[in-house]
């Protein structure tokens, strides 16, 4: 399912943990959490299709504590019973499942002075201003539609100083939650609904300061990986809000790869170029957003030739992982192009993607900001036949099977390893005159041709059949670490289904999820 997910961050050091799935897994986890010393902070509900989500997060505590989920009869009973024996409220959610209102709360130890509402906004905003005259804070609140109205529930404590409710669109939203957090208020609680074609938001303030995050309406891939990275600097997700993402969910969550790795070592060049991750030494991965948030519109189209068509990108249309992009014109050749203007820092043969140009562009005044490396290219039907035997045939690191398939393609295209007994099929390797047309060191401009695409190396042809003649192209960017990360220039991280359909139109809408690459928003020739 398409969902989405904002979180409120304030700081914090101690343990803590974020946990989202359907009621089973959420409850079970809850009581994992729990004896680890963990405690539900806050809880929030999304619904898609009737079929509800629980995110929960967690801190670090001890002493009693409760979770409880049920119609209001039961809850409001409940919330008795527990206030009773020394447990208060802390957060609360409400929600609608097949016309029936829902209500989920975490309780954990107090004795201070408390509240509960439950209404549609004037009663809600009346309430809240009469509790707050009283000595009391709304320090949880939440909303969804019920029945067809929207309905506000609301978590009160004792406390005092500034505060504040804010109910509206998105943008009024944002706004005042800057001009709040200027005057020395924090956004503690939030949540979201959607009434009519409109997303409406809620928050409640407190006073507060020192470092604060609002992490909005993005898919658990980015959620996750902003989770990550600003727990490391000293924050902690306090609240959450789930809503339906307006994107398709196949475009969703793709940045990441579940599993294995991904880094490229071009052969003979010193540098290692490496998938979008922050952290690969937990059970998680997250997404590396320094480097993907960052990316900046510089790049055309690597060709002029109309009759190009775009391939996979960063996944392939059987859903394995490609992190580059690729461009055919069927079995033809094509003049390869650089990009934007550059410096060529390598030429030369890669095992197993074959001939490869590395073009490095300064970019805003970065110096060798971002690098794009052109590969499967074609430096003469000699100079590439030779390179097969006498450079990827003897290559250790790939595998046999792999070997064996590319000499069967050796040989099928008349490449045999005696250079007198070759008759080189020119499908496959062209000719002698179409050579890479640039050398290390180079300057060279926008547009200017750097070669001819092929399908030199395994990792663009083996085993038996026509030629599989396209430029395969990274697009990579120096992060913060002074490394080099992949990106996807369309700002989208999906398979081939979800592109623009023509090969200038710009991919565009909710699936874009991450800043664009080209020139102008949307790719184009140089």
């Amino acid at each position: 399912m398409a969902r989405a997910y904002t979180g409120i961050f304030l700081p914090g050091n101690d343990g803590h943990a974020l946990w989202a799935a359907g009621w089973d897994s959420f409850e079970a986890k809850w009581k994992e959490l729990s004896k680890n010393g963990l405690r539900l902070h806050s809880i929030s509900v999304s619904v898609e299709n009737d079929v509800p989500q629980f995110i929960g997060t967690y801190r670090a505590g001890s002493g009693g504590h409760a979770l409880w989920v049920s119609n209001w009869a039961s809850f409001e009973a409940k919330w008795k019973e527990l206030s009773k024996q020394g447990l208060r409220l802390v957060s609360i959610a409400v929600y609608e499942v097949k016309g029936t209102a829902m209500y989920a709360g975490a309780f954990l130890p107090g004795n201070d002075g408390f509240a509960l509402w439950v209404a549609g906004w004037t009663s809600f905003e009346a309430k809240w201003k009469e509790l707050s005259k009283q000595g009391l804070r709304l320090v949880s609140v939440s909303a969804a539609m019920i029945g067809g109205s929207p309905q506000y529930a609301g978590v009160f404590r004792a406390g005092s100083g500034g505060h504040a409710l804010w109910a509206s669109p998105w943008e009024s939203f944002e706004a005042k939650w800057k001009e709040l957090s200027g005057q020395g208020l924090r956004l503690v609680s939030i949540d979201t609904y959607k009434q009519g074609s409109t997303r409406m938001w809620v928050g409640a303030y407190l006073p507060g300061n020192g470092g604060h995050g609002l992490w909005a309406a993005q898919d658990w891939e980015s959620f996750t990986a902003r989770w990550n990275e600003w727990s490391q600097q000293g924050l902690r997700l306090v609240d959450t809000a789930g809503s339906k993402h307006p994107c398709t969910a196949n475009a969703l969550n793709q940045v990441v790869m579940p599993t294995g790795t991904y880094n490229y070592a071009v052969t003979g060049h010193a540098d290692v170029y490496h998938w979008p991750v922050q952290d690969t030494t937990g059970a998680t991965r997250f997404a590396r957003l320094s480097h993907l948030e960052a990316v900046e519109p510089f790049l055309t189209l690597p060709f002029t030739d109309t009759d190009v068509s775009r391939g996979g990108i960063w996944r392939y249309g059987n859903g394995g992982w490609h992190h580059a992009g690729d461009y055919s014109q069927g079995d033809a050749t094509f003049e390869v192009k650089a990009s934007a203007a550059g410096k060529v820092i390598h030429v030369g043969w890669d095992q197993w993607s074959g001939n490869t140009v590395i073009i490095s562009h300064d970019v805003n005044g970065r110096a060798d900001a971002y690098r794009t490396i052109c590969m499967h290219l074609r430096d003469g039907a000699d100079h590439d036949a030779d390179a097969a035997w006498n450079q990827t045939m003897t290559a250790t690191w790939i595998s046999a099977s792999d070997l064996a398939d590319y000499k069967t393609h050796l040989l099928d295209t008349g490449n045999t390893k005696d250079p007198a007994t070759r008759n080189l099929d020119a499908a496959h390797w062209g000719t002698n005159a179409q050579t890479i047309l640039v050398s290390v060191g180079q300057q060279v401009t926008r547009g200017q041709q750097i070669a001819w695409a092929g399908n030199t190396g395994p990792g663009g042809k083996k085993g038996s059949g026509g030629p599989n003649t396209h430029l395969h192209i990274f697009w990579t960017r120096k992060d913060t670490d002074g490394q080099f990360y992949f990106y996807d220039p369309y700002g989208l991280y999906s398979t081939p289904d979800n592109y623009a359909a023509g090969i200038t139109d710009a991919t565009s809408g909710p699936c874009v999820r991450y800043p664009i690459g080209w020139k102008g928003g949307k790719p184009q020739y140089p």
